[in-house]
């Protein structure tokens, strides 16, 4: 019988497992962020369901009186919450870094930076004072251009992953 690359008798006792180590665990190189998979499941759901009340006649009024323009509206938010899903699925991970750059996702393609083409990495509000909008920000200066990732591309609050980004980018440095 083969084990782990040697032969070993069937009579003979298999090698017993290194011991377990106690212990924080080692602090990796690399880490990713994507957009949770509940809510790619509830873009999916709330397209069905939007379908459903634009698709069917008596479900539209039950649901509140929707003429033809009316349900063709409610066909185009299922389609657009369908096309949010599909892209949240195919672009995962949305940032994806470790000691040979980042790789990230613009628009609708993957790209790879190597740390030579970063100059720098932080979080930022973007705020628009006519409609008090604030929007939380990852914004990746490169020699090409600023590239922006929000809270909800990331999954997460963009300021901790900015550190860990920095992190990892002293370390391979």
């Amino acid at each position: 019988m083969w084990f782990r690359g040697t032969m070993i008798s069937p009579d003979a006792n298999p090698p017993d497992p290194p011991p377990l180590t106690s212990g924080p665990a080692p602090a990796s190189g690399s880490a990713s962020w994507s957009p949770p998979l509940w809510r790619v499941a509830l873009y999916v759901v709330g397209g069905v369901l939007a379908a459903l009340v634009a698709a069917l006649g008596s479900l539209a009024d039950r649901v509140g009186q929707l003429d033809g323009a009316g349900r063709l509206l409610v066909g185009v938010v299922a389609a657009g919450l369908w096309v949010l899903a599909v892209r949240d699925l195919l672009a995962r991970p949305t940032l994806r870094v470790d000691t040979g750059g980042l790789e990230l996702v613009d628009g609708l393609r993957r790209r790879h930076l190597p740390w030579a083409a970063v100059l720098s990495v932080r979080a930022a509000t973007v705020t628009h004072n006519r409609r008090a909008v604030h929007l939380r920000t990852l914004e990746v200066e490169t020699i090409d251009g600023p590239l922006l990732l929000t809270r909800r591309q990331l999954g997460t609050d963009p300021g901790p992953v900015a550190d860990r980004v920095e992190q990892i980018r002293q370390r391979s440095g």
